[in-house]
Order: structure tokens, then sequence, then C-alpha cells
């Protein structure tokens, strides 16, 4: 019964151990991150829908660009930070366990999510932090732009407000798939394109958050 019990275990424990290869792109992987894909372009398109009087403030080309298309290059903007908070969760995600490994311990299913969530905390609370803590100030602003512009006050300060909560919501929400869903991630495909969308909308309203930002510091600028 020992040997059998033992032969278990040991199952149990190749089952639950994989290398930093096997968590590759295969082909299995192709399909939750293109369906993911997918359905963060439709609601990144629909954040920059309703916040456009913003965009065209902070569109870059100016005077080589026609004005009607700064809500295009801002959007582009936004992919391309998007893209950057991506990278740096995905390269944290790999220094841990990459010193895992070297620490001695083996990669497993429970490891890559533990320490895919702590990288994901890590860059949400540094950039939320950092827009909060270093805004340019803009007393008054609000109220002019109220009276002169009602639909640019509400871009950068009531969508500004909801985006701010939204993004505290969706880093939970993919910590929440990450750390609680267990091992059943590995095995379900809608799940992995939840915790996906999740994480891609999290840096993205991050990344709203810092266009938002740069906007209104641009009009008090100057």
């Amino acid at each position: 019964m020992s040997s059998t019990g033992d032969l278990w275990r040991q199952e149990d424990d190749v089952r639950s151990t994989v290398t930093l290869r096997e968590l590759g792109l295969t082909g299995d992987a192709w399909g939750p991150l293109s369906i993911s894909v997918v359905f963060f372009l439709l609601a990144s398109f629909t954040g920059i829908v309703v916040s456009t009087p913003a965009w065209y403030i902070l569109g870059v080309g100016r005077p080589l660009v026609p004005e009607f298309l700064m809500p295009v290059t801002g959007f582009v903007l936004l992919l391309m930070t998007t893209g950057g908070l991506s990278v740096a969760w995905a390269g944290g995600t790999i220094s841990f366990l990459e010193l895992w490994e070297v620490l001695g311990n083996r990669t497993t299913f429970a490891s890559v999510r533990v320490f895919s969530g702590l990288s994901l905390l890590i860059v949400w609370f540094l950039v939320a932090t950092f827009l909060h803590i270093f805004a340019v100030p803009r007393p008054g602003l609000e109220a002019q732009l109220l009276g002169q512009d009602p639909a640019l006050q509400y871009a950068l300060y009531t969508f500004h407000r909801y985006n701010d909560f939204m993004h505290f919501v969706l880093a939970v929400g993919a910590l929440g798939m990450l750390w609680g869903y267990g091992e059943g991630l590995l095995r379900n495909r809608l799940a992995q394109v939840v915790t996906l969308v999740l994480i891609w909308l999290t840096f993205y309203c991050l990344s709203l958050t810092i266009g938002l930002h740069a906007a209104a510091s641009r009009l008090v600028l100057g």
C-alpha cells in the first residue's frame, strides 16, 4: 500500500511541475491569447471613444497629421503604453521565476500563478502611486472646462475618476483569477481568456490614466 501511495504522490508531483520552456506559446496557448486580444481591442476602442475630446489635446503629429486624426494617434500611444506595461509585467514574472529556480525550487503552475500576480500587483501599484503623487495641480480647471467644454470636462474628470476606480477593480479581478482559481486555470480555456482580458484591461486603464493626466497637464502648462 505504501508503494502505491508513493507512486500516486510522484504522479501528482510530476503533473504539477512545469518548466519555463513549457510555459511558452504552445499551440494550445494561441487560442485563449488570440480571443483575449480581440476582446481587449473592442473594450479599449470603447474607452477611447468615450474620452475622445482628451485625445484631440494629447494626439501627436501636428501639423503634419490632420486634426481629426489626433484621437487615432492617441489610441496608438495608448496601445504602445499598454504594451510597455505588459512587457514589464511579463519581465517581472520571468525574473521572479528565474530567481525561484536559482534558489533551488522547481517551477510549478502554482508558482507561476503566484509570481504573475505579484508582478501585476507591483506594476499596478508603482504606476498608480506615481501618477497620483506627481500629478500636476490643476485647481479651478474642472469648473472652467465645465462652462467652456463639458465634453472635455467629462473626459478629463468624470470619466477619469471612473477609470481610476476601474483599473483597481480590474487588477483585483485579475489577481482573483490568478490566485483564487487554482490549478483549474491550467485546464479551463474560458478562465484563461477571462484572466488575460482582465490583465490587458488593467494595463489599458492604467495607460488611459497616464494619458488623461498628461492631457490635463498639457492644458495647465500650456
